[in-house]
């Protein structure tokens, strides 16, 4: 009985030290891989500080901040001019007014044509315009 009870206490210890034994790799094993995970932070954080501080990142930054001026400025002198050609302010010639006239009263393009003294083509063209127009309101 005593030789039985020796052989549980043995079977004990030897249970205890190999579930010490695997703790003990297990937290290793974690520490080594929290190093390895830190050291890569580090290193891409030097990197990062490394592509701030380039000359280059300055000067691109620097170009791109004219350019960005530059385009700003061709920009507002090109507004008014823009504003011109679309005739924004300006009424339509009397033409087209007499042609909508017409068309509304269920003239076809021929005939608009013969009244305005214009090409059958244009006053088809007019039409289709005026129709647009229309649906765009």
């Amino acid at each position: 009985m005593l030789e039985s009870l020796n052989i549980i206490s043995c079977s004990s210890i030897i249970a205890a030290g190999l579930c010490l034994c695997a703790s003990f790799f297990f937290t290793k094993r974690q520490r080594t891989e929290k190093a390895l995970e830190t050291e890569r932070i580090r290193s891409i954080q030097r990197k990062i500080d490394a592509a701030l501080q380039d000359e280059g990142f300055d000067a691109a930054r620097e170009a791109f901040s004219n350019t960005l001026r530059t385009a700003s400025l061709t920009t507002e002198l090109q507004r008014p001019r823009l504003q011109n050609l679309a005739k924004v302010d300006k009424q339509p010639p009397e033409k087209y007014k007499i042609m909508t006239k017409l068309a509304s009263q269920g003239m076809d393009a021929e005939e608009i044509a013969a009244i305005l003294g214009i090409s059958r083509m244009e006053a088809g063209q007019l039409l289709s315009l005026t129709n647009m127009a229309k649906c765009g309101q």
